[in-house]
């Protein structure tokens, strides 16, 4: 080494976690919120309340430790060589938090998850449609919905979704011939073809 050379104090521990990459700990949790939003999202109604509530509360700590660290990297000398070099890293969390947010505001997860269910579903629906009425169903999962409140209409079946909703559970109704009849404490919105989300208000 030079004589002249200046040796560098190594830096303390915590400033060294500030001014590098999001690694380990804040990558995999950025995956884990993502995957409880589209997971929340792909339901009717939303997901479980609990989840949400997780999620949200996450979401909010990650954000304000990845931009506290982000601008603790960017004003210090030694952190802006970091940025640079570990840029995809620093990239991950927003470009992944953009994909989800865009994919929830076009509703893409419940658009997919209910287009991989719905042949199961239809093919149940009919089944419960042309049971007995005092069938008793037991709560199944089909396609990819955990169903309960299984039974036949007027119209056709309808069946809850387990974990939906927060004063109001929702599910589904199968109706091919005519819209579902309003009942008390029920409300049904439209989806595409037969099928419709079913409110159980409270």
């Amino acid at each position: 080494m030079p004589e002249n050379a200046t040796l560098q104090p190594p830096l303390p521990a915590l400033t060294r976690i500030l001014i590098g990459p999001p690694g380990k700990v804040l990558l995999p949790l950025t995956v884990l919120v993502a995957l409880i939003i589209l997971n929340g999202t792909s339901m009717p109604g939303g997901g479980p309340l609990e989840l949400m509530l997780l999620g949200l509360g996450l979401t909010y700590g990650m954000v304000i430790v990845w931009v506290a660290r982000f601008v603790v990297a960017l004003f210090r000398s030694d952190g802006r060589p970091m940025l640079r070099r570990h840029w995809v890293r620093w990239a991950a969390a927003p470009v992944l938090a953009g994909a989800v947010i865009g994919s929830v505001y076009a509703d893409l997860p419940f658009k997919a998850r209910f287009a991989l269910s719905e042949s199961s579903l239809e093919s149940f629906a009919r089944t419960v449609a042309s049971s007995p009425e005092s069938t008793d169903h037991a709560d199944q999962w089909v396609g990819l919905y955990p169903l309960t409140s299984i039974s036949r209409t007027a119209d056709g079946a309808h069946f809850l979704v387990s974990g939906t909703g927060f004063l109001s559970q929702y599910g589904f109704g199968w109706s091919p011939k005519a819209p579902p009849a309003q009942e008390s404490h029920t409300d049904y919105t439209h989806i595409q073809g037969p099928w419709y989300i079913w409110e159980m208000q409270w």
